[in-house]
């Protein structure tokens, strides 16, 4: 009875890990885009918290940058809907 628990026990152990290993993992959004975005939304965090007196020009920024986010998404989304097209 203790080597039919043990075989259990290491099968248990072992069979998630070849299934998950058996299939290597697929990136929808390339490594830039996901760097990128996190690059904007860094810049976006330190001029929210740049304080007010910049002429408003800070707030143009951080409009432009809302924007640019806006563009990675969409880009995002088509990426998705043409992913047979490269």
């Amino acid at each position: 009875m203790k080597i039919v628990s043990l075989v259990f026990l290491a099968l248990m152990v072992v069979l998630p890990s070849v299934v998950v290993s058996s299939t290597p993992p697929q990136k929808d959004v390339p490594a830039e885009i996901d760097s990128a975005r996190r690059a904007l939304q860094n810049a976006r965090n330190d001029l929210d918290h740049a304080g007010t007196d910049w002429g408003g020009h800070r707030v143009n920024a951080i409009k432009h940058v809302d924007a640019a986010l806006t563009e990675v998404n969409e880009a995002e989304k088509y990426a998705r809907e043409h992913h047979d097209k490269k």
